[in-house]
């Protein structure tokens, strides 16, 4: 019966994985559509004061108080991930990249 009970929780796990997966994917679309966004309307890649905003905002959602500085953890994580996926998407940024380049020669 424990083996049943284990398997039966290994499942609902591996279904929440996927709606996850699905979710990351769907979020790093979102972010290369930001990305353009913010280039044509010339705005910067990174916002501190946004990104403080929503990590505590979003993390107020976490009613486990004890869960909540591992779901920031995670949460900073995702936010650095779509940054990067904005800036590869931001041709400004890879012009920067560049002239950096240059300079460090």
């Amino acid at each position: 019966m424990e083996d049943k009970e284990l398997a039966d929780l290994r499942n609902s796990v591996r279904t929440i994985d996927k709606e996850l997966a699905a979710l990351f994917e769907k979020r790093l679309a979102l972010s290369r559509s930001i990305a353009q966004c913010k280039i044509k309307a010339e705005i910067p890649v990174f916002d501190g004061k946004r990104e403080e905003k929503n990590i505590e905002e979003v993390s107020r959602l976490i009613e486990d108080m004890s869960a909540r500085p591992d779901f920031v953890r995670w949460y900073q994580m995702l936010m650095d991930i779509s940054k990067k996926v904005q800036k590869k998407n931001d041709r400004r940024a890879a012009g920067h990249r560049k002239e950096n380049h240059i300079f460090q020669r």
